[in-house]
């Protein structure tokens, strides 16, 4: 393949936002992509594609952390179910409940209410 503005020269890279084929001279390293050299047109596409490549990103680490808070959450009110129905509470404890019963519980609830709550910015 040949540079779209040198036909005697071999392309080096393609253009992301305009698809031309590029040699050394005319090609431009901008954020991990290769534009033609002092295109601002070029430079807005590949800034737009920048933009969106780490919204769509941040979107799925977003839902990753939601959904994590929330199993982790479930995780726990699990253990302490099981936990409680198999008597391991400890023996000194009024009323058979435990501190540490409690507290994880509490750290349950706090853990799925977050997962639940939590909005994208």
């Amino acid at each position: 393949m040949k540079c779209y503005n040198h036909h005697d020269r071999d392309a080096f890279a393609v253009c992301k936002a305009c698809g031309k084929a590029l040699c050394l001279e005319c090609a431009e390293e901008y954020k991990n992509a290769y534009i033609c050299r002092g295109s601002e047109e070029c430079q807005h596409v590949a800034d737009v594609d920048y933009i969106h490549y780490f919204k769509e990103n941040s979107e799925c680490a977003f839902k990753f952390y939601k959904y994590m808070l929330i199993l982790l959450g479930a995780f726990l009110l699990g253990y302490m179910a099981v936990k409680s129905f198999f008597g391991f509470l400890l023996p000194f404890c009024p009323f058979g409940i435990s501190l540490e019963s409690i507290l994880v519980f509490i750290l349950a609830i706090l853990l799925i209410k977050k997962g639940i709550d939590s909005k994208l910015k």
